[in-house]
């Protein structure tokens, strides 16, 4: 009886259990912070910025100004997939580099902020 309950069980578990999915994605490529660091206000110019970080993700330009935007995204998603529920939690961070720059070419401006440090993978899918 133990035997067949245990069995049934373990069964009943593995049916379950055979929609468990965890994803981790990335887009683009982490930002070094030693790089970051050699960015100079009032004396990088857009070249050296390029130099040292590589080709920005995105460019925008108004107002005398041209910004360069880094960024890298990371997110963590466990899943939990059955036949007629489904749980699924995603956590999302990134990290972005602006560099402002004047009319001339010359870093004016440096904002960074890291937050991929803190992606984690959460199983349960209620709140925290």
């Amino acid at each position: 009886m133990i035997f067949r309950r245990s069995l049934l069980l373990l069964m009943l578990l593995t049916i379950l259990l055979q929609g468990c999915v965890v994803t981790r994605g990335t887009v683009g490529e982490p930002l070094q912070e030693e790089a970051i660091s050699g960015i100079k206000k009032g004396t990088t110019t857009m070249a050296e910025v390029v130099s040292l970080i590589g080709a920005p993700d995105r460019i925008v330009r108004g107002n005398d100004r041209e910004i360069f935007h880094y960024y890298y995204y990371d997110g963590k998603s466990p899943a939990l997939l059955l036949l007629l529920l489904n749980f699924i939690r995603l956590d999302l961070k990134s990290d972005n580099l602006y560099v402002f720059f004047n009319r001339n070419g010359i870093a004016e401006e440096v904002v960074y902020g890291k937050r991929t440090g803190r992606t984690q993978f959460r199983v349960w899918p209620f709140g925290d």
